[in-house]
């Protein structure tokens, strides 16, 4: 009996190692250029809003990032050594970027500003969502979905 137990430990402790040591780290699945696809409420202010869509309109946004770094900014490339740019048109905002805790903390340096953090929930070769609470009176949790752009996606796109 004693043996069973030990070999089915023994399993899932290899299969753990296993998978721990297969799976890329958050640091380097982050690196690339990233797309922002879309910003939506997670949880509404109010509960009588709930009925409301999630979608947050430009102006909301604007009014949400106005402090923020992240102001407008389209295309997020994270290169290694912790830099970040962030692209609006032909302009380029330099950063320093960190992932905190277990790698669900997006924390973001700029020397003009203090740093911000970002709940990183999902992360992926394809996909970033980040989550962040709001300043306005409303206090909502907004959602900030992302796509990478892989080198093959950027070349159909410069063309």
């Amino acid at each position: 009996m004693r043996l069973i137990y030990f070999l089915a430990f023994g399993g899932c402790l290899t299969l753990f190692v296993l998978m721990s040591a297969l799976s890329p780290a958050p640091d380097t699945v982050i690196l690339g250029k990233w797309q922002e696809v879309s910003w939506e409420y997670e949880k509404l202010p109010d509960a009588k809003e709930a009925s409301l869509s999630k979608a947050i309109s430009n102006t909301v946004k604007n009014e949400i990032t106005r402090d923020l770094v992240i102001h407008r900014a389209e295309t997020w490339e994270f290169l290694p050594g912790g830099k970040l740019l962030l692209h609006l048109e032909e302009k380029s905002t330099p950063l320093h970027w960190t992932l905190k805790s277990r790698g669900n903390i997006l924390k973001l340096d700029h020397e003009k500003t203090s740093p911000e953090h970002y709940n990183l929930q999902v992360l992926n070769e394809d996909e970033m969502i980040l989550y962040f609470n709001t300043d306005l009176q409303a206090k909502g949790i907004a959602k900030m979905k992302f796509k990478k752009i892989h080198h093959k996606d950027y070349a159909q796109k410069i063309q």
